[in-house]
Parts: C-alpha cells; sequence; structure tokens
C-alpha cells in the first residue's frame, strides 16, 4: 500500500519489517512502544510516502513470487545436476 507499517518482533515480521525504514517493529504486548510509534508517525507525516516506498521496493525486490519461484526451480535443477 506504501504506507509504514507498525508491527511486533513475531515470527517472520522482522524478516519484511525492516525497522526505522519501512516501519517500527515493537515488543508484543507493549502497548506504550506501540502508542509511541503511532504518535511519532502521526507527528511526522513527512516520513510516510518515504517508508512507504522503502518497504514497498524492499518486498518487491526480496518477495516477488515469479523471482522467487525460478530460484525455486533453479535450485531443484542444480540438485537433479548432482544426483
Amino acid at each position: 500500500m506504501g504506507l509504514p507499517v507498525i508491527s511486533t518482533y513475531h515470527s517472520g515480521i522482522p524478516e519484511v519489517v525492516i525497522d526505522g525504514k519501512s516501519g517500527f517493529l515493537v515488543p508484543e504486548k507493549d502497548v506504550d512502544a506501540l502508542a509511541e510509534k503511532m504518535e511519532f508517525l502521526v507527528e511526522h507525516p513527512e516520513l510516510w510516502s518515504e517508508m512507504g516506498r522503502y518497504g514497498k521496493e524492499f518486498v518487491e525486490k526480496n518477495y516477488d513470487i515469479k523471482k522467487l519461484n525460478r530460484r525455486l526451480v533453479e535450485i531443484y535443477q542444480s540438485l537433479i545436476q548432482k544426483g
């Protein structure tokens, strides 16, 4: 969506949300930290487009399904060739 993300350090989320670049990560169940990051973004709307753009580009570069499928095929082909 091209917007900054606020999420928690949970599961694979930190692999996709780059803290301070594409959004913010806070500890799970830390309501104060969540509110602090929300307030920060409300007070700094000039950062929204930059952070959103960074996140969108990061996901497109690293998680494009066509690229990932091509890479998977390459891995399988190399394993088949090795026998």
